[in-house]
């Protein structure tokens, strides 16, 4: 079945811009994917395959790198890194790569262990000289393996991070960007320097990932601006407001209609209900992504609530220009009369079906320099470039810097999540019929990453995206590259 489906893939997908390329067994293109190709094969593949899916998905910028036995054996770039300004993507250009940094960060955590800095089953409090988590209970129980497992219990939500536990440690997986806060700390503490200079000293720098850094780089001219399309921040944002406002409005029809005064509701009686969905959907994206990116999701549902009321109000005014709605004063006419209130009503409804056609328009992510939270952050602040990534990727099949015995604790040593996918210290695991691959996913607003490792076959793929929409492109190269079916993406 695998092999079939890539085969009738690449051939509806490259049978025209690859006509001219060297014939290829068709049996070893599915079963071993594009890496196991003739390289000049697979390059120019890639290069057609790439921007074409980048179009279909509306992705401005990407970086992709292949490794293979110990060497980078493709590093490529594409689209721009700032439509606006028309940058292009360079093998320079930084992405924000989110929980990709959780991986890098388990890595030094786990150089820290091997230096019997860290210990990976004793309490991470052991050398703070003052609690960081609110409760006792939480700080004599919480340990580095359950951080890098990701069943400390803490939550996942960065931008209002709380320091409690919401189940007892080591109880189940739940990933949590809290506990790479509370694993950034100490690490800071232990080496008594900025968590940036502890992971140049421990990863960047014995690695040779002379670009990557967690500290913000958006004014260097070499990051990649994110982009997400219209529909992402309307649907955050009215997706909560409208769930509130029926809620809201369901109570205020019960008490009236049980307690008050029956009969239909009164259009000043969805003041109260509009107010409080208003301060629902705004509360939670606040709560949710933090001051910046809040700014920028609700002032976009703002801009689009104001065009769709321009855009309903003009409906409206030709409808009374057409005739369609006039007074009728002294008139007595047969059927039902043709009220304002319909004629709104199906004004704003065709303002809507109309504003349908835009919702994939991509918008830039704006940068709010004083808003916006620039201190170095272990679970979403990192940058990196594909080929800083496919020098990591060497270290995890290899593991010469860290040391095997470390290397395979990595990938040995982890907690099941379902059948298919487990959690290493710091880093995924996926089985399917062809073996286990080692993944870790990025997400950042704007921006996907995905970096998938077979170590058996000593290959990996990391590809960086500026856009919400890279996530499939992600997964669709990664896919072909390796010649494995299936996601990487947590259940």
């Amino acid at each position: 079945m695998k092999r079939g489906l890539l085969f009738l893939f690449w051939s509806a997908v490259l049978a025209g811009p690859l006509a001219g390329l060297p014939a290829y067994a068709a049996d070893q293109r599915a079963a071993d994917g594009m890496i196991a190709w003739p390289h000049d094969e697979m390059v120019r593949a890639l290069g057609i395959f790439i921007p074409q899916r980048m179009n279909a998905l509306d992705v401005p910028g990407a970086s992709v790198a292949i490794v293979a036995d110990g060497k980078i054996v493709y590093s490529a770039s594409f689209g721009t890194a700032d439509r606006r300004k028309g940058t292009p993507v360079t093998s320079q250009t930084l992405f924000k790569a989110g929980e990709l940094g959780e991986t890098l960060a388990a890595y030094g955590a786990l150089s820290l262990a091997r230096d019997k800095l860290l210990f990976l089953d004793a309490p991470l409090s052991r050398d703070l000289p003052s609690r960081w988590l609110s409760r006792e209970s939480d700080d004599r129980l919480v340990t580095l393996r359950q951080v890098l497992t990701h069943t400390s219990g803490l939550p996942d939500n960065v931008a209002h991070p709380s320091r409690r536990t919401s189940f007892e440690p080591g109880e189940r997986f739940s990933h949590s960007g809290v506990g790479f806060l509370y694993l950034q700390h100490v690490m800071e503490t232990i080496e008594k320097k900025p968590f940036d200079d502890v992971m140049k000293a421990r990863v960047f720098g014995p690695l040779g990932m002379t670009s990557s850094t967690y500290e913000d780089r958006s004014r260097s001219g070499i990051e990649a601006r994110g982009y997400v399309p219209l529909r992402f921040p309307v649907a955050v944002f009215y997706l909560p407001f409208m769930a509130a406002f029926l809620g809201v409005l369901g109570v205020v029809w019960a008490v009236m209609r049980f307690t008050m005064r029956p009969g239909r509701v009164e259009t000043t009686d969805l003041l109260w209900p509009l107010v409080l969905a208003l301060a629902f959907a705004i509360g939670l994206v606040w709560y949710g992504l933090g001051f910046a990116n809040a700014a920028f999701m609700i002032g976009v549902a703002v801009v689009y609530a104001l065009g769709l009321g321009a855009l309903g109000g003009f409906i409206f005014y030709l409808i009374y220009v057409v005739g369609f709605v006039r007074s009728r004063q002294g008139v007595i006419a047969r059927g039902r009369s043709r009220s304002p209130e319909m004629a709104l009503a199906f004004a704003f409804l065709s303002a809507f079906v109309v504003s349908l056609a835009f919702l994939d328009w991509t918008l830039g992510v704006p940068r709010f320099a004083l808003l916006d939270d620039t201190t170095p952050n272990a679970a979403n602040s990192f940058r990196t470039n594909a080929e800083d990534m496919a020098r990591f990727m060497i270290e995890i099949v290899d593991g010469q810097e860290i040391g095997q015995t470390m290397r395979n604790r990595m990938v040995s040593e982890r907690v099941i999540v379902d059948p298919t996918f487990s959690w290493g210290l710091g880093i995924g695991i996926r089985k399917d019929q062809a073996g286990e691959t080692l993944w870790t996913r990025g997400s950042s607003l704007g921006f996907e990453s995905l970096m998938v490792i077979d170590p058996a076959q000593r290959t990996g793929v990391v590809v960086l995206t500026n856009s919400r929409s890279g996530s499939e492109l992600a997964q669709q190269v990664v896919r072909n590259v390796l010649g494995r079916d299936g996601v990487w993406a947590l259940p």
